[in-house]
């Protein structure tokens, strides 16, 4: 996910950059040897290649380069109270129409609830196919083909009682390699997955699904943009007028992307934040490693796993995309440790899915997000390099709630004090997530992690410098597959907060 080359920047720039980031890394891989022995991962790092595959195909994936997984404070209005005085009640906003109820009467319906009312070009003519499973007749098929898209979008819905309801969903791009889809469609009947790409109709080994024709579709849509909401929450009466002027910027930049954008920006030592979108949702792609990082260090506090704990991979783990252990053979082992840090510093995606079962699964990483106050974050499936054709059918999380988990981080409240401090270095050897970076002057660095998928950008961080302190999370969807513009975007909204700090 997060594995593309750095933007080019003055030599001089970039060499005192990588000095200040040797340095940390050299101090937190000793201290992270020593802890686990980790003499196989120092191993990687300077350089040696594995050669097996963990994947669960028969011929080796030649790919290698990724595509692109406490209570809140109180959430204030941009006005606040001035002076302690009684304010009138805001106006009531006009009623808004309710969103179409997910529970629908034929698959092809469901499907369409999910995906139409934000998935830009779908209407009803993009409608293609509905295939019914012959292995599992609960489960459907649909398939859409956006305006705009060269490759089709698969939703997969599930009957239950009477009513069906769209569960899972991929872009179906690789028919070359169709392992890569069954990661984040655990649970979908195999005809429906064999008989996902044409091309590969030959290799099926089931009975081919049954084609149905395609029933009246519910009445909503076209997609919109959302609208571009700002928000300042708890900004004192004397940074008003510099936090208005902020949020103005970030709101024109925001408004000046092709496809949707949020951010949102947290003052460590104000105690206050200010966004656009903040609430929005997107799909969070290596972003959701935070929570599962967290997580980790928690188990570890509390005796439930140490770092040195070895770790055997599953098949169940492999996923594509970012990391070199999905050339790992599954029964090979790693130490938690080991996977900690390919997670933080190299988005391994197999070694974030052998942590979240280690940890206790999807739910344990949700109930933690929702203990650092991301009360809108879901890790709904495993990580990998494939995505869903909405945030609602995928991994997502919004802007607020990643940049409060940084700040939960930051302020040594998401664990102990000593296990907050090594996540904060972990996020500032990071290698592979540059964007935030590239927003901020030289002696300036984030402790980051970013993410991207298929028109998905988005990166999210602590920043510190002379001591002030910001967190600040910038998330996007439906954007230009060029990822140039989804990094430009990033950069300009961080230097726009790092030029705007008091």
């Amino acid at each position: 996910m997060n594995g593309l080359p750095r933007q080019k920047r003055p030599a001089s720039r970039i060499a005192a950059r990588r000095k200040r980031r040797r340095r940390r890394l050299g101090a937190l891989v000793l201290v992270v040897v020593v802890a686990v022995g980790g003499v196989f991962l120092v191993g990687q790092l300077l350089g040696e290649t594995p050669s097996a595959g963990l994947s669960p195909r028969a011929d080796n994936d030649p790919r290698s380069q990724p595509r692109g997984d406490s209570p809140s404070e109180p959430r204030e209005g941009g006005q606040g109270a001035k002076g302690g005085a009684k304010q009138p009640p805001p106006e009531e906003p006009p009623p808004e129409e309710p969103p179409p109820d997910p529970d629908q009467k034929t698959p092809e319906a469901a499907a369409f609830v999910a995906v139409a009312p934000e998935f830009p070009g779908v209407e009803k003519g993009n409608v293609e196919a509905v295939y019914r499973s012959r292995m599992d007749p609960s489960w459907a098929s649909v398939r859409f083909s956006p305006e705009g898209e060269n490759k089709d979008f698969v939703v997969f819905s599930h009957k239950e009682g009477e009513t069906w309801r769209a569960e899972k969903s991929v872009r179906a791009d690789e028919p070359n390699y169709p392992k890569n889809d069954v990661v984040p469609l655990v649970g979908v009947p195999r005809d429906l997955l064999d008989y996902l790409y044409e091309e590969n109709l030959f290799a099926a080994q089931v009975p081919e699904p049954s084609r149905e024709e395609i029933g009246g579709l519910p009445d909503v849509g076209p997609a919109e943009k959302p609208p571009v909401e700002t928000t300042m929450d708890g900004v004192p009466e004397g940074d008003r007028k510099r936090v208005e002027e902020v949020v103005g910027k970030l709101e024109e930049r925001v408004k000046g992307y092709d496809g949707v954008a949020g951010v949102y920006v947290r003052d460590l030592e104000g105690g206050f934040g200010y966004g656009v979108r903040a609430d929005e949702t997107f799909f969070s792609a290596s972003i959701i490693k935070v929570p599962v990082m967290v997580a980790v260090y928690r188990k570890v506090e509390k005796g439930d796993l140490s770092f040195s704990q070895p770790v055997e991979l599953k098949e169940e783990d492999w996923a594509a995309g970012a990391g070199w252990l999905q050339w790992e053979k599954a029964g090979t082992s790693q130490t938690v440790g080991d996977l900690l840090l390919l997670m933080m510093t190299q988005s391994d995606n197999v070694a974030t899915n052998a942590l979240t079962r280690m940890v206790g699964g999807r739910d344990h990483v949700n109930d933690v997000a929702r203990s650092l106050g991301a009360e809108d974050t879901l890790l709904y499936q495993k990580v990998s390099s494939e995505r869903g054709a909405v945030p609602g059918l995928d991994n997502r999380t919004t802007p607020r709630d990643v940049a409060t988990m940084m700040q939960k981080i930051a302020d040594d409240e998401a664990a102990s004090e000593k296990s907050c401090g090594y996540m904060i270095d972990l996020m500032r050897t990071n290698e592979l997530d540059w964007w935030l970076d590239a927003g901020l002057p030289d002696d300036a660095d984030a402790a980051n992690k970013a993410g991207w998928l298929y028109q998905v950008y988005g990166d999210a961080g602590v920043v510190e410098h002379d001591g002030h302190r910001y967190t600040v999370a910038i998330l996007s969807k439906h954007g230009s597959a060029t990822v140039d513009e989804g990094a430009v975007l990033i950069e300009d909204l961080s230097r726009i907060a790092w030029e705007s700090r008091p």
